[in-house]
């Protein structure tokens, strides 16, 4: 019946290959269609059956020729036109139906190997890859908010060699796949892979700003999913803007919380301003009232307003409504947006909730490329890539957190690297100032390991970029790490 749904929609748009493929379905006795069931063949009908132009043309010529009389071609164009009708409706459901189910599937916290396996297929359809020939979504071809769009990259990210895996592997201590039990998982507990990436310092990126004159745009445009207390904003900022005035130090003076972040960012050294000032915009997100309401406040005293930055109350995640948060005292780490559903947050209110297309359409002015985008959501990083759409093919750089909170205990990093690969990002654990490339690279091992750690993800296209950070990768291999860092 999916031949038959697609053969109507080729007789409404092309009557004459239609007859052509009628009379080869007559000649090969439907053997061959009826084995091709699955409906991600169906908007290629005839290249999945492979007749070509020149060959479906000398068939309609035999056929008018007598091998059926032409008043013949009236009674299965009739009843293809039926069957098409009730099959378009049928179809049509169905596949609206599927696709809610998909969304559903993954927006529910679910446990166990079913809800596993839904998310899997919903993130394949949800972010969809930009390579020749594979299938796209609805949401894959909206044009967003007219943000400009990266060159698109055909080529995959480069697989490491046998070399390169093995001293991956020495370096970061994982046991072969062949002499692990995946089910036993204290033998998955690599104490490299374990503490190197939970604080990671990125000097690629900062080298980047300070040595590269073009960073892909005139403007500068930053967004912070997460933002907490700032100060990975502000920093950014401050590089992003090539502007001295937005100062870290004295942010941390201002903001008062009596929590310090879990990697003592606040303390961390700021970005040398070298080059002149370039105009633009960063985004800081915050969904907690009382975070929000004293990055608003020390925006407002420090002036930083008129300097590029935007504080927004709001949580990201994969659709746009809202959303009820805790809102506990200022600055509080590991809160997230599912902790009023599951019962563990305390004074949870409600906050307005965006997808990330959504937001950056209502709040982004410029139109120009996304040159950083941080996530750091609590584990529902990629219910914040859900909502991205287009905005990923406009993202230069990307940075998110990986451990076993939120939905992340329900995925593999796998599930996210291949889709982000297929959208033109290579991705790298990323440790203290060092990098080690993940795409192409990938281990087993990882599937099982779920331990607080950061991901930096390079949009192939931004090649001095991407450059720099694959040589901080390959550099990294050349060296022999001491038995106990």
């Amino acid at each position: 019946h999916h031949y038959y749904f697609h053969l109507g929609d080729l007789l409404a748009t092309n009557l004459f290959r239609a007859a052509s493929t009628v009379c080869q379905l007559l000649r090969y006795q439907m053997s061959y269609i009826f084995t091709r069931r699955s409906t991600s063949h169906h908007r290629n009908m005839n290249r999945r059956v492979g007749i070509p132009t020149s060959q479906l043309q000398a068939e309609t010529e035999r056929c008018s020729r007598g091998l059926f009389p032409k008043s013949i071609w009236l009674i299965p164009m009739f009843f293809l036109g039926i069957v098409n009708t009730w099959y378009s409706s049928k179809a049509t459901t169905t596949t609206t139906g599927n696709y809610s189910n998909i969304k559903d599937n993954v927006v529910t916290n679910q446990r166990g190997e079913e809800s596993q396996q839904a998310a899997k297929k919903s993130l394949r359809s949800l972010l969809p890859s930009n390579k020749e020939g594979e299938e796209r979504t609805p949401s894959d071809s909206i044009r967003g908010p007219g943000q400009m769009r990266n060159p698109t990259t055909s080529d995959a990210s480069p697989l490491c060699t046998a070399e390169q895996m093995r001293k991956i592997a020495h370096q970061l201590m994982l046991t072969e796949d062949k002499d692990i039990n995946f089910k036993d998982t204290s033998k998955l507990n690599s104490p490299r892979l374990a503490n190197w990436f939970q604080c990671p310092e990125t000097s690629w990126i900062d080298k980047f700003y300070a040595e590269e004159t073009d960073i892909g745009s005139s403007d500068f445009l930053g967004i912070s999913v997460g933002c907490n207390k700032g100060h990975d904003a502000i920093r950014t900022a401050r590089m992003g803007l090539s502007d001295a005035t937005i100062d870290a130090h004295k942010w941390r003076d201002e903001f008062h919380s009596a929590e310090e972040g879990v990697c003592s960012q606040e303390y961390a050294d700021q970005y040398n301003v070298v080059f002149p000032q370039r105009k633009g915009e960063m985004h800081c997100i915050e969904p907690m009232p009382s975070t929000f309401s004293e990055l608003d406040r020390a925006g407002d005293k420090l002036g930083l307003k008129s300097k590029g930055m935007v504080f927004t109350h709001a949580a990201i995640s994969s659709t746009s409504g809202a959303v009820n948060f805790p809102n506990i005292d200022i600055g509080m780490e590991r809160s997230s947006i599912g902790d009023c559903n599951s019962g563990t947050g305390e004074n949870c209110v409600e906050v307005p909730m965006f997808s990330l297309e959504d937001y950056v359409a209502k709040y982004v002015k410029g139109r120009g490329p996304i040159n950083i985008l941080q996530i750091d959501v609590e584990g529902y990083d990629f219910d914040v890539l859900f909502g991205a759409g287009s905005v990923l093919d406009s993202t230069h750089y990307l940075e998110f957190e990986y451990h076993k909170q939120g939905k992340w205990g329900n995925l593999h990093l796998q599930d996210a690297v291949r889709l982000l690969d297929g959208k033109g990002f290579t991705c790298y654990w990323s440790g203290e100032n060092r990098l080690w490339r993940i795409s192409g690279c990938y281990f087993e091992h990882y599937n099982y390991f779920h331990g607080w750690s950061n991901v930096a993800c390079v949009h192939r296209s931004q090649k001095r970029l991407y450059d720099r950070m694959e040589k901080v990768f390959t550099d990294l291999l050349l060296l022999d790490l001491e038995e106990n860092e």
